[in-house]
This record gives structure tokens, C-alpha cells and sequence, in this order.
């Protein structure tokens, strides 16, 4: 059950970020309406540059507060790394989450399916893989993030996933429950 715990604390800095493109999104699309080579968006409406923005400094913001609230509590997993390195480490977490989140829409762009419809799995994970391939040029990634820790966000992250978009398309933030 702790293991499970501090997974999701380690990686709200990758969680959170597409929550804060969504509230703070809109205004200019990333691909600014272009069209790839087999005539379909690149991205799509719902890709807009002000989303990304936000949704990474979103993390960001996160993250700083994951730093209080473990030296109100007393514990260290993010605390504990030098300043430059905890930054480094949220900045690439949530850029990962950002770009993968953006390749997602890529490839269901590809496949035909249009925005805001479900393509199971890809919305779940395309995120949390990107980051952690971004993240993983951090230093600071491979002392928090073990193996074990690794695994048990790629099993949890869909049910998490699924969990938080049902709840934001219940209080209304969100057009669908995906």
C-alpha cells in the first residue's frame, strides 16, 4: 500500500498537468490548423499552445507544493534532492506528460479518431511513458523511481486516469468521461 502511495506522489507532477491544460486551455491550437501529410489536423483544436503552457507550469506548481507539504509532514522522497535537481526532475515530468499527451493526439489523429473520442489505452499511458522518458535525463529519476515504482504507475495510471476524467466530466470541466 505504500509503494502504491508514493507512486502517485511521485508522479502528480505528471498527473496534473493535462487538469490545468484543460481549466486554463484554449486559444491558439499547437499545430495552428495545419494538416499532416495524409490530410487530418496534426493535433487538433483541443491542442493549444496556452494548454501546454499551463498544463507545465501547472506540474510545476505541484510539484512546489508536494516540497510543503513533505516538510510540513516530515517526510523526504522530493525534499530531499537538491533544488536544481527536484526542478529539473518536475520540469521533465510534466513537459513528458505534456508532449506525450500531445503524441497521443498525434497518433489518434492518424487512426481517424477525432477529438475528444475514446481510444482506450493510448489516452491512459502515452502520458506517463513520455515522462518518463523525459524524466529519466534526470539524475534525480533514478533515485526516486525503481523499478517497482515504475510498474506499479503504469498498472495504476489507467484506473487513476479513468477515475479523475469521470470526476471532471461530472463536475462539468470536461465534455466527455475520458
Amino acid at each position: 500500500m505504500f509503494e502504491l502511495i508514493k507512486t502517485i506522489w511521485l508522479l502528480l507532477p505528471a498527473y496534473t498537468p493535462n487538469n490545468f491544460a484543460v481549466l486554463f486551455g484554449g486559444g491558439t491550437p499547437i499545430d495552428l490548423g495545419k494538416n499532416f501529410l495524409d490530410g487530418r489536423r496534426i493535433l487538433g483544436d483541443g491542442k493549444t499552445i496556452r494548454g501546454f503552457v499551463a498544463g507545465v507550469l501547472g506540474g510545476l506548481f505541484v510539484a512546489h507544493i508536494q516540497i510543503l507539504v513533505e516538510r510540513i509532514l516530515g517526510f523526504e522522497l522530493y525534499s530531499k534532492l537538491p533544488y536544481g535537481e527536484f526542478l529539473k526532475l518536475a520540469f521533465l515530468l510534466a513537459f513528458g506528460a505534456m508532449v506525450g499527451d500531445s503524441l497521443g493526439s498525434f497518433i489518434k489523429r492518424r487512426f481517424g479518431v477525432e477529438r475528444g473520442k475514446c481510444f482506450p489505452i493510448l489516452d491512459q499511458l502515452t502520458f506517463l511513458i513520455v515522462a518518463y522518458a523525459f524524466a529519466s535525463l534526470s539524475r534525480a529519476f533514478h533515485i526516486l523511481f525503481t523499478t517497482e515504482i515504475i510498474i506499479i504507475g503504469i498498472i495504476v495510471t489507467p484506473l487513476l486516469h479513468l477515475a479523475v476524467n469521470i470526476l471532471a466530466y461530472l463536475l462539468r470541466i470536461k465534455e466527455v468521461p475520458w
